[in-house]
Formats: structure tokens, C-alpha cells, sequence
């Protein structure tokens, strides 16, 4: 890997497919495994003209973050690299991936890592993926100057979104709503007891999240026990037949039904029947079946709460439009950051010139120093370079902040070509004129 001692023109892109481009078959096919990731980024800095490489691989998204000398160049040998390590044609990661370079490729990151690209707004999972797979590319030493500047940037941008905005607040899957009202009439969960009548996704969907809320025991109800069998195995649940309902739904505190059935599952007489042995403690009822599954009249039972999924869909209706509220106040925050890294790229391009400047003058000071030095006490010799130093700095303040700012406003080229007339950077050291 070149280091940035190197100076050579480097650009930033970005190479990829995500849930917009890409079908799930084809998302499949390009992920790379944790234990992948290692090798295939190492063989990405085998490339010509590539610098520096971050890989990021998840369900909804395979993307290459790369610093190289020529994007335009370097895309369809990584395409070939790619399709070659996961058996997919170059036409295929073409025709259903995008790439991005400079500018807009630092704004797809922070748009990334904000989860404005997320296929559900605002999910949080994304923040920790990006940061572990800069994690990984920094052991296999894939990152250096460049990559490790917007990375870090990125993380920061992910920061303020998280704590300038509220677009990661509020549930916006219906399965997800389910547990934060199940939170507001119980409390914490922990502890509880919820009973998932029906083995569809639906419902182990809740039952997921209502474990990651603490939930401690799960009662699986099915038609057929073979049915519920790996649900029950998966949450280390107990396993039981709907004709059993009667004798176990006093038991649960929380029950989620999501049968499919024709016809109503749970009656109010069951409710009713259960709330009675409860000595009053209230029984959570979660319906996300269509058509319904527990009789609408069972919520008119003391200390029986019944929701529906019209319920759920408005209160997830509600949460979706405050995120995109939100995704407004993220959009300017990226628009920010963005902007601070359009700058510092752009004043990347005139460093060549300041330390060009600064090591023919150095040359300069060097030589006065050893002249004037000649016989002189150690001591004499220290002051002198102390001077030297000191002078150098002085003079080449103003030219060098000049330009800096020269470089940041898009002018490198011309503020470089005009320092090299005027300073001589191009002439050879025997040609310093200080004699």
C-alpha cells in the first residue's frame, strides 16, 4: 500500500449493490462471510492503481469503499475480482450495482452510516456494521491515510444523526410496535410470559423481539406440533396444541396470535375464563392476523388489553412519518460533514507544493547553518539551528497558509504552478542562489 508520502492523485469511491439495485438472490451471491473478508482485501490492493480498501457485507448490501489512482480504471478489474470470488458475472454486478467517486461517494457513506439508505429508516444495526468492517480492514492493513480520515469522519456523522436527531426513535414494524405497547401497559418485560398462537413469520417475528425486550418464557400454540417444533426449539419454549388454550392462556402475560384462520381463535369467554385466574393482573393481547383471530369484545374484559394490527399500523404510521421528519435534520448534518471532506480532499492537492517549498528551503538553511557553524562550539551550532528553524517558519507562514486556502477553494492546480514559478521548486538544488 502506498503511503500518503507518496502524493500521487487519489480519488475516493465507492463500488456496490444494495436493496435499490439488487435482487435477494443476487445479494446473496455477493456476500462475503466475516472469515472472507481478510483475503479479499488484500487481493483488492492487488488492483493497479489501488490504494487503499473497505469492505462492507451485509443481507442488504455489499459495498467496496476504495482510495485509488483511477477509479474509472480500477472498477472493472475489481467487477472481475468480484464476480470471479462468488461465481457472478462482471454484466451482472454492472447492470444492478451503482459506483460513486469523490464528493458523491463520501455522501453515500454518511448517508449509509445515518441509515438514510437503510431499507427501514433509521435502523441502527447499519452503525455497527460500517464500524466493524473499518475495524477489519485496518487489521489486514487495507486502510491507511485516506480511508482511515473519511471512516472516522463517517463515525462522527453517525453520532450527531444519532444524537442531534430522533430518526432511529419509534417502532416502524408492526412486530416491533407490538412490544413497545406491550412495554407501556406491563412495564418491563422481564420476566413475562407470552404465549404466540400460530408458528408463521409473523408471529416469531414478535416473538423475537419480545425476547430481546426480556421476555422469559415462551408457550408455542399450533394446530400441529411438528409445525411449532423448531420455534419452540429456538426459544427454548414449551410446545403446545391449540385445543390447549383453555387450560394455558391464564399463564401468559403477553399473547401474540397470528394463526391465518378463517375464524376467531381466542373468544371472549377464554379471555374472560383466563382473566378470572389472574388474581387481576392484566392479560396483554397482540392480534396481527388477517382476518382477526381473538374476538373484538375480548378487550372489553377487566384487565384485558387487546390491540389489532390497525392498531399497530397506526401507531408504526405515526413513527415513519416523525423518522422522515428526522431523515430532513440528517440530510443537513451529511450535508455538512460532506462539505468539510470536499474541502480537505481538495486541499489535499496542494501539499506536494508546500513540502516541496518547505524541504528547498530547508536544503537552504541547512547549508548556512553548516557554513556558519564551521569551528563554532556546540553550543553555537545549537542556536544557529534553533534560528534557522525559527526563521524558515516565519517566512514561509504566509505562503504556506495562502496555499492551504488556495487548495480548499478548488485552485490547487494553479496555486501549485504559479509556487513552482515563483519559488524555483522545479530547479535543481545547485541552482538555490544563495551563494
Amino acid at each position: 500500500m502506498e503511503t500518503r508520502e507518496e502524493q500521487v492523485p487519489i480519488h475516493a469511491f465507492v463500488l456496490g449493490a444494495n436493496h435499490l439495485t439488487a435482487s435477494v438472490a443476487l445479494r446473496d451471491k455477493l456476500l462475503f462471510s466475516e472469515e472472507e473478508l481478510p483475503e479479499f482485501c488484500r487481493a483488492l490492493l492487488q488492483v493497479p492503481g489501488m490504494r487503499e480498501a473497505v469492505v462492507l457485507s451485509t443481507c442488504n448490501r455489499s459495498e467496496i469503499y476504495g482510495i485509488s489512482a483511477q477509479p474509472s480504471v480500477s472498477r472493472p478489474l475489481i467487477e472481475k475480482l468480484w464476480g470471479a470470488a462468488k461465481g457472478v458475472s462482471e454484466d451482472e454486478i454492472r447492470n444492478h450495482g451503482y459506483f460513486h467517486s469523490q464528493g458523491d461517494s463520501v455522501r453515500h457513506l454518511f448517508r449509509v452510516i445515518g441509515s438514510l439508505d437503510s431499507m427501514v429508516l433509521g435502523e441502527m444495526q447499519i452503525f455497527g456494521q460500517i464500524k466493524e468492517a473499518y475495524r477489519l480492514a485496518v487489521e489486514q492493513r487495507c486502510v491507511d491515510f485516506y480511508l482511515n480520515h473519511l471512516f472516522q469522519s463517517g463515525i462522527r456523522v453517525g453520532k450527531r444523526i444519532r444524537s442531534e436527531t430522533s430518526i432511529h426513535e419509534g417502532a416502524v414494524s408492526i412486530s416491533y410496535a407490538a412490544v413497545e405497547l406491550a412495554k407501556k401497559v406491563l412495564g418491563d418485560l422481564k420476566g413475562k410470559t407470552v404465549g404466540v398462537v400460530g408458528a408463521g413469520e409473523m408471529g416469531e417475528l414478535a416473538a423475537q423481539h419480545l425476547h430481546k425486550a426480556g421476555a422469559a418464557r415462551f408457550v408455542f400454540f399450533n394446530r400441529t406440533l411438528a409445525t411449532a417444533e423448531k420455534l419452540a426449539a429456538d426459544f427454548g419454549g414449551e410446545l403446545c396444541l391449540l385445543a390447549d388454550l383453555d387450560k394455558r392462556l391464564a399463564h401468559c402475560d403477553i399473547v401474540v396470535s397470528a394463526t391465518g384462520a378463517p375464524d376467531i381463535v381466542i373468544t371472549k369467554a377464554q379471555v374472560q375464563e383466563a382473566a378470572r385466574h389472574r388474581g387481576g393482573r392484566p392479560i396483554f393481547l397482540i392480534d396481527i392476523a388477517a382476518p382477526r383471530d381473538i374476538d373484538p369484545d375480548a378487550g372489553k374484559v377487566s384487565n384485558a388489553y387487546l390491540f389489532t394490527i390497525d392498531d399497530l399500523k397506526n401507531v408504526v404510521n405515526e413513527n415513519v412519518a416523525l423518522r422522515k421528519e428526522s431523515s430532513r435534520q440528517a440530510l443537513a448534518i451529511i450535508d455538512e460533514e460532506a462539505s468539510r471532506m470536499d474541502v480537505w480532499f481538495k486541499g489535499l492537492e496542494i501539499v506536494p507544493t508546500i513540502r516541496n517549498l518547505r524541504d528547498k528551503y530547508n536544503v537552504i538553511v541547512e547549508k548556512e547553518i553548516e557554513k556558519w557553524a564551521a569551528g563554532q562550539s556546540e553550543e553555537t551550532r545549537r542556536q544557529l539551528e534553533s534560528l534557522g528553524r525559527s526563521l524558515l517558519n516565519k517566512f514561509l507562514h504566509h505562503p504556506t497558509t495562502r496555499l492551504k486556502l488556495l487548495g480548499e477553494r478548488g485552485e490547487g492546480k494553479r496555486a501549485s504552478y504559479f509556487a513552482g514559478m515563483l519559488f524555483a521548486l522545479a530547479e535543481e538544488e545547485g541552482e538555490d542562489g544563495q551563494e
